[in-house]
């Protein structure tokens, strides 16, 4: 081997060793970029888990140690004002238990802020001429007119009646308006009273197992009563309400009667309210029978004021 081969071959191996200390240099650059890469990594998952412990525990703090409960604030869907009202009718004479209910709808749960009530009178009565048998039908002056749902609010009570004759009746003619003094009623005309209780139907637990006055039901004369808190109704539950009258509208008990004179029943037991509700009994004084049939029908109608959280088709119960 020439002088000139082992000098190539110097060449080669200091080539080789050179290339191999690269390889070397660049192994350890890699090894130390891997060993950082994976503690970054154990970093990383270190605090995930931390922050999901953090979640947790004011998941719990909010919800009292339940982290699936579900807040009203949290419900999707769109805020839409609503007012749920259902009508229950209470005919004359009417002292049994009368019922109503609504359903809640497809579009999302409603959410129930405050109560109110009021009551529609529908008064009407019939006038039988002794004379000619022709009758006329004539709505009273309260018909169409929303009353108090409650006596707590009756101003008029106890007003003493001194005068037997109303000369200036308003709206009419002028003409007077014969009335009892032991026998016209002071009170307002076609103002109930009931006891109203609320059932959420098919639902386990009850709203109410309570009748709660309408005197309380609403503030005052019939300002909404806010709740103690929301009330939320799923979609389908049905709303049911049971409504016990106090009295029949227009009660008739407690008047003096048959008084006037031998063989005439003038005041009608039923005629208190006629000078409230527009009935002329100037022309009633002689008869022997009561002309006039008074029908105090009405129409109760309970609601709660809230909002809908409108939801899309298949959202599940929230």
């Amino acid at each position: 081997m020439t002088q000139a081969d082992f000098a190539n071959l110097a060449k080669s191996a200091a080539y080789a060793a050179q290339t191999a200390r690269q390889a070397y240099d660049i192994a350890q650059q890699s090894a130390a970029g891997n060993a950082a890469t994976q503690r970054a990594l154990a970093e990383m998952v270190k605090n995930g888990q931390q922050l999901q412990q953090t979640l947790a525990q004011l998941a719990m703090q909010r919800t009292g140690g339940n982290p699936s409960l579900q807040y009203v604030e949290n419900i999707p869907g769109r805020r839409v004002p609503f007012d749920l009202l259902v009508n229950i009718p209470i005919g004359a004479d009417i002292a049994s238990e009368q019922q109503g209910s609504v359903t809640i709808n497809q579009d999302g749960p409603f959410i129930a802020v405050s109560r109110y009530a009021f009551f529609l009178s529908q008064y009407s009565f019939q006038y039988l001429n002794p004379e000619t048998s022709n009758t006329a039908i004539f709505n009273g002056r309260s018909f169409g007119r929303w009353r108090p749902v409650h006596s707590a609010w009756d101003l008029n009570d106890g007003i003493p009646r001194s005068e037997v004759v109303q000369a200036i009746p308003a709206p009419g003619t002028g003409a007077p308006h014969i009335i009892s003094p032991s026998n016209a009623s002071s009170f307002r005309s076609m103002q109930p009273d009931f006891s109203i209780r609320t059932e959420n139907e098919g639902f386990a637990y009850p709203r109410s197992n309570f009748y709660v006055p309408s005197a309380a039901w609403t503030k005052q004369i019939n300002s909404p009563f806010g709740l103690a808190a929301l009330d939320v109704f799923e979609r389908g539950e049905v709303i049911g309400f049971r409504v016990q009258p106090q009295h029949p509208n227009n009660p008739s008990y407690g008047n003096v009667q048959s008084f006037t004179g031998a063989g005439n029943s003038w005041p009608f037991l039923a005629s208190q309210f006629d000078a409230q509700e527009g009935i002329n009994d100037q022309v009633l004084a002689d008869e022997t029978a009561d002309p006039v049939t008074r029908l105090a029908n009405g129409i109760l109608v309970l609601g709660f004021h809230g909002y809908k959280i409108i939801q899309p088709p298949g959202a599940g119960p929230y």
